[in-house]
């Protein structure tokens, strides 16, 4: 994994307040795809601009924000996603989440 990245978990509170928790950062690959992917079933497609690998250990749900810090070891521009999809299951090299583009 050549990328470094940060996750701020997605917190909503009992009175419906959105917010995001403690940011933490973790080892990560980023795959850039522009296009589709699919988990689930062969009718399920869903759109997501990039693919993420994540160490099995690392929390990660739905709708937490990541932020791309470094590839290959040098600092690089932020660009901001969100989670938009979780894998089913994992491999034996990690888990892999798809990821949106947060456009502000």
């Amino acid at each position: 994994m050549q990328h470094l990245c940060r996750i701020e978990p997605y917190i909503v509170a009992e009175d419906g307040t959105i917010s995001y928790g403690t940011p933490f950062e973790s080892i990560c690959g980023l795959e850039i795809t522009n296009g589709y992917g699919n988990f689930g079933t062969a009718f399920e497609t869903i759109s997501a601009p990039a693919k993420l690998r994540l160490p099995l250990e690392t929390p990660i749900g739905m709708k937490d924000r990541v932020t791309i810090l470094a590839a290959y070891g040098e600092t690089v521009a932020s660009v901001v996603y969100e989670v938009s999809e979780l894998p089913d299951s994992f491999g034996p090299s990690g888990q892999c989440v798809w990821l949106q583009e947060i456009y502000s």
